[in-house]
């Protein structure tokens, strides 16, 4: 996120951490990294560095279907996340600093939420496809080794449900795609782009129900997933490759980790394969790319359906719906549509 909420005060927040983590700021600087929660360096009082994220609660539904379930959903994915770093012993999870009650999310009100993790100094990779073949090998070692983790004793992983956010708004708009959005300033613009694509955006919707029904059985065998180790999840840090953001992982199948490192062409398939012993499904695979792209568009929708301001963050998601829009055709092919 490039810029914080105006609520979000640097004085609630030294407050949240010093009553929190017993954490006192001689400096905190945001910083304009990620696309789902907002983070602060903070460097103590002491010379010690820490990194903090903010998590707004209407923005993670994934989680649950209300500010309270999703603040569950999230203590139950960094604990999951602590469990496979401190108790299975995956020393590349960068799991969340316990608070001095032993919570890892602490709420800050009703909307937001407040977490502190270690400060790495290192790489950090841009969001995206991988750079390299190297980076996207360790990447899958990384992955075929937490598939092959039992689940940790008394972790509360949630299942996945190969749904998206923002279903509700996109849904809204495909059923009646003439309504104008005029609350915001670049409502107008967007919605002239989405109008123009609404028959053919719900022919892919239906496609992609039909193609997650007819893959219940092959989705049935599931493991601890990540649910999001694209490059921009990555960093090397002290002469390791770790992997962040912890707030989505789920059971699920290993397609869903695994169609985020893949090629289109299929490399690294036979490297997670021979690694784990497990063969792949293609058709899963598809439903977790489409999902991906699905999420693209609704949060899109979302977005821009409802009041929003000129920032930042609006012009960037303004300007990649024309070039999301262009690949329409593609993923209608693809789900045989």
């Amino acid at each position: 996120m490039r810029s914080p909420p105006s609520e979000l005060t640097p004085e609630r927040l030294r407050d949240a951490l010093t009553a929190g983590w017993r954490l006192r700021a001689a400096a905190l600087e945001y910083v304009p990294a990620g696309a789902g929660s907002h983070h602060w360096k903070l460097t103590g009082e002491d010379g010690r560095a820490h990194f903090v994220t903010v998590d707004d609660l209407d923005e993670k539904n994934w989680l649950g279907d209300s500010r309270d379930a999703v603040f569950t959903g999230l203590g139950h994915a960094l604990g999951t996340a602590a469990a496979l770093r401190h108790e299975a012993g995956l020393e590349f999870v960068v799991a969340a600093v316990a608070s001095l009650s032993g919570d890892l999310v602490r709420r800050l009100d009703a909307r937001y939420t407040i977490s502190v993790f270690p400060f790495l100094a290192g790489r950090s990779y841009p969001f995206g496809s991988f750079p390299d073949a190297s980076l996207r090998e360790q990447a899958l070692d990384m992955v075929a080794a937490l598939h092959q983790c039992p689940l940790p004793p008394d972790a509360a992983v949630p299942g996945h449900v190969p749904g998206f956010g923002g279903r509700d708004d996109l849904e809204a708009f495909l059923s009646d795609p003439v309504r104008p959005w005029k609350d915001g300033p670049f409502g107008a613009v967007v919605h002239e782009l989405m109008a123009a694509r609404a028959a053919d955006l719900a022919l892919l919707l239906a496609a992609f129900d039909r193609l997650v029904e007819a893959t219940a059985r092959a989705r049935a065998r599931t493991v601890i997933t990540h649910g999001e180790p694209h490059p921009g999840n990555l960093m090397s840090s002290g002469g390791r490759l770790l992997l962040v953001d912890w707030d989505t992982t789920a059971l699920a199948p290993p397609e869903r980790d695994i169609a985020v490192i893949v090629a289109a062409d299929g490399t690294g398939l036979d490297q997670y394969q021979e690694r784990t012993g497990r063969a792949l499904d293609s058709a899963v695979l598809t439903v977790y790319r489409a999902r991906w792209y699905l999420d693209d568009i609704a949060s899109a929708v979302r977005m821009f359906r409802h009041p929003h301001r000129d920032t930042a963050d609006a012009r960037l998601w303004r300007d990649s719906v024309a070039p999301r829009l262009e690949q329409l055709a593609a993923w209608l092919d693809r789900l045989g549509a």
